[in-house]
């Protein structure tokens, strides 16, 4: 187990989210939606990823969102409740520029966090 692979996949997850907070948080009119939601895809893709190498599962680097929740699930039923459905967008260009659904893409990368690090204690 490569505890420095790990440890910087967790930190870059909270770089990402720290990312899609703070553009959220820029006057509405400076606001980039797709900012917003990519760097929160982005962390939640690397919290998955992490716990993946922690429990000794690889993963590729093209592994979609999707196919890391899969393999969380394989190893943790905690993950069977989380809900991609706020990421669902075709095109970069189908960004919500919505505050609520923005919202919902950082709540769901905060979510990931918070089951990365409880089921941590649970295996």
């Amino acid at each position: 187990m490569d505890t420095n692979l790990i440890k910087t996949k967790f930190e870059q997850a909270d770089q990402f989210l720290e990312a899609a907070q703070s553009e959220l948080n820029r006057p509405a009119e400076d606001v980039v939606p797709y900012m917003v939601c990519r760097s929160a895809r982005k962390s939640i893709s690397h919290y998955l990823k992490g716990y993946l190498l922690k429990h000794g599962v690889e993963s590729n680097e093209d592994d979609t969102v999707e196919v890391l929740l899969n393999k969380c699930q394989e190893i943790n039923e905690k993950f069977n409740d989380f809900d991609l459905s706020p990421l669902k967008f075709n095109s970069d260009d189908e960004y919500s520029a919505e505050f609520d659904e923005m919202q919902n893409c950082i709540d769901l990368a905060a979510y990931a966090k918070e089951l990365v690090d409880r089921s941590k204690h649970s295996i």
